[in-house]
């Protein structure tokens, strides 16, 4: 089609071994929720995937995926932020694939604070809860930044620097994810206190 891929073999690999594996194993070892208690016991019959759950990764899933080709067309137009002349012949620049490629590991990394509870806030839950997860999280920035800055290793994944405007619009873009999802737990926490306090004022009267 003319258009090169946002994504090199390397790229590739290293958000699939490296972003995704310790963020997700950290999850593993997140505190226990003592609200489980309060809760009804759950029907044998309900299917471990549930629609809510289905809702979320789906939602989840469009806002990476739109933002990460957006920023991808962003880089190759000509209104670019890096001033980049079209889409270069159809080949791959280190400038486009650097902000795609950081721009789906931070996505990586919102979405995986946002993944700490499907019904609480993570503000709630305590962001420093889980310390395997900020050690996974912070290996993993760390990581990605000496993929970028460090000369070797950009060599290797065919990136280069980025300047401190394109960082924090990157942060500003990819915490979307994180704050439509606290919305949205917000939003279903307010709706059910509702029906519950609608309940009590029905079991009263």
């Amino acid at each position: 089609m003319g258009i090169a891929n946002p994504l090199n073999a390397m790229q590739i690999l290293w958000i699939n071994i490296i972003m995704d594996g310790p963020p997700a194993q950290s999850l593993g070892v997140e505190p226990v929720d003592q609200d489980v208690l309060k809760q009804k016991p759950r029907n044998v019959k309900q299917p471990m995937i549930t629609r809510a759950l289905i809702v979320n990764v789906l939602l989840s899933a469009s806002i990476i995926i739109l933002g990460t080709l957006w920023v991808f067309q962003r880089e190759m137009s000509d209104d670019g932020i890096g001033g980049l002349s079209g889409i270069n012949g159809g080949q791959r620049t280190k400038r486009y694939t650097t902000m795609t490629f950081t721009c789906f590991v931070f996505f990586d990394m919102f979405n995986a604070l946002s993944c700490r509870s499907q019904t609480k806030s993570a503000f709630k839950i305590g962001l420093t809860s889980n310390r395997m997860f900020l050690m996974a999280v912070a290996f993993s920035i760390i990581g990605q930044m000496l993929v970028i800055y460090f000369p070797p290793l950009q060599m290797v994944f065919q990136t280069e620097a980025l300047s401190a405007y394109d960082i924090l619009f990157l942060i500003s873009l990819t915490s979307s994810v994180f704050i439509v999802s606290e919305i949205k737990k917000w939003f279903e926490r307010s709706m059910e206190r509702k029906m519950h306090k609608t309940r009590s004022e029905l079991d009263y009267v």
